[in-house]
């Protein structure tokens, strides 16, 4: 067995020689093999070797004596210890769970943080092949995916520690034989026996019956059922996450955005595997979402409506403007529940000086940027920049406000007036965005909606002496 742990973990590169490695160790027979396996390797590789022990307090005295024997034979081996003993129905009452998913959410805890403060990259837990059979079977019964389908895999990141499993290819009597063998002392878990859990109940019940009625090599054919559903998903994953570069069209640290038209001309397996992609870059994990949280978010992106949008848990929206799907915490433009407004002066130009510039703020419309006064005819650098001849506009005061019912402007390069609404629709504003969005006035008359829309009013034309240029530098969560 020595040599099979030896094979697996040169084939794939598991650890590199010198390497500071944590063990996970219960006490139990596959995890002290585990840590005799690597003691042993260590010899030829140089490997520091440190443990992590989880004292859950569940079993009063038997738990304690676990950690007291795994401490004890770290001390023979000479290997650190490092003991955890977190307080699980706390934990479990707290967060509303079961005592067996509180426990291995502390005890993988502990590990992320034991391995952190001693630098080890590398995290060996003693998963074997029966457990990845039994797992492959549980997920079966519960209802999974391909990606579950793939069971434990042999390595996965988690939160900067590498999760290896050594063991991943080898059976349980296997494990068992060489600690008879070699002399190695274990622990007996009461509770493994015990049919009060589903995965013992799998392991000492259906899979018997499943050997013995069914199937003989019933644990073979699971095993490579995980084996070929782990090749697919590493496929499939391949290709989701080239069909996400593709149909991305902004992505932050709170929200990406796609083009649904793209997203929706994919094949629906990618789609969904797109979407949990998204999720998972959002949240850094998906233990919340289940597939009907896939689809919903799917059913949003095909809706013929131009605007919608769904609460999803942990805080997450989606929300489709048009022809894009935004995912994350949506920030959006304040939208003030009163009517907000504020005035601008235009300044006085001022002597001798061929230019000048203030930067403003509006607060209560969430518009930051900059009046500049300029020699000449200038024209906008951008769509965030509106420009006025000085003399038409010298001496007045812009009134910058929300849309109000019947607003209307004169368009620039248009004939007659147009509906503020029509020109924000058109615009393809948000429809929860188009009662904040601020709108420039002089003498009662729209001149300016702010990015979209400038109006006949003190246009510039090559005859200009003198520019007026307002430079919006920010306006909500829009940086211009």
């Amino acid at each position: 067995m020595l040599q099979k742990v030896k094979r697996t973990i040169e084939q794939y590169r598991l650890f590199a020689d010198g390497e500071r490695i944590l063990v996970g160790v219960s006490g139990g027979a596959d995890s002290v093999a585990l840590l005799f396996v690597l003691h042993e390797l260590a010899k030829a590789t140089g490997w520091e070797l440190h443990v992590a022990h989880v004292e859950h307090g569940l079993r009063g005295e038997e738990s304690i004596a676990d950690a007291r024997f795994v401490e004890e034979l770290c001390r023979r081996l000479d290997v650190a210890f490092h003991l955890g003993q977190p307080n699980v129905k706390q934990f479990a009452r707290q967060q509303g769970v079961s005592t067996q998913v509180a426990a291995r959410e502390l005890r993988y805890r502990f590990f992320q943080e034991t391995a952190r403060k001693i630098g080890a990259g590398k995290l060996a837990l003693a998963h074997h092949a029966d457990d990845q059979a039994e797992t492959v079977l549980m997920r079966i019964l519960r209802g999974t995916s391909v990606s579950g389908l793939a069971g434990i895999p042999l390595r996965r990141q988690l939160d900067g520690v590498e999760v290896v499993r050594p063991f991943l290819h080898i059976g349980r009597k296997e494990i068992e034989a060489y600690c008879e063998m070699a002399h190695i002392p274990f622990r007996m878990d009461a509770s493994n026996a015990s049919t009060d859990y589903l995965r013992n109940k799998i392991r000492l019940q259906l899979l018997p019956l499943l050997q013995s009625e069914y199937n003989g090599n019933i644990k073979q054919a699971l095993l490579q059922l995980g084996r070929i559903a782990a090749d697919e998903d590493r496929f499939l994953q391949q290709q989701a996450s080239a069909l996400l570069d593709r149909v991305t069209a902004e992505k932050s640290d709170g929200r990406v955005t796609v083009r649904i038209a793209e997203l929706l001309n994919a094949g629906l397996a990618l789609q969904r595997r797109a979407i949990t992609l998204i999720l998972y870059y959002l949240c850094g994990h998906t233990r919340e979402w289940e597939a009907k949280h896939i689809e919903q978010i799917l059913r949003l992106a095909a809706r013929s409506s131009p605007s919608a949008g769904i609460d999803l848990p942990g805080g997450i929206r989606a929300w489709r403007e048009y022809g894009f799907l935004h995912i994350g915490k949506q920030v959006g433009w304040i939208c003030p529940t009163d009517r907000a407004e504020a005035e601008l002066a235009v300044p006085e130009w001022p002597a001798d000086s061929p230019a000048w510039q203030q930067p403003f703020a509006i607060p209560e419309l969430d518009l930051y940027g900059t009046i500049e006064l300029l020699e000449g005819s200038v024209g906008p650098a951008n769509r965030w920049q509106a420009v006025f001849d000085y003399e038409a506009v010298r001496g007045q005061k812009f009134l910058i406000r929300t849309r109000r019912h019947g607003d209307s402007m004169r368009p620039h390069g248009m004939p007659g007036r147009k509906k503020i609404k029509d020109v924000l629709m058109e615009a393809r504003i948000p429809k929860q965005q188009r009662d904040c969005w601020p709108i420039w006035l002089l003498a009662d008359e729209i001149v300016w909606v702010t990015g979209i829309r400038r109006a006949q009013l003190a246009l510039v034309r090559p005859e200009t002496r003198r520019t007026l240029r307002i430079r919006v530098d920010r306006y909500g969560s829009e940086v211009t």
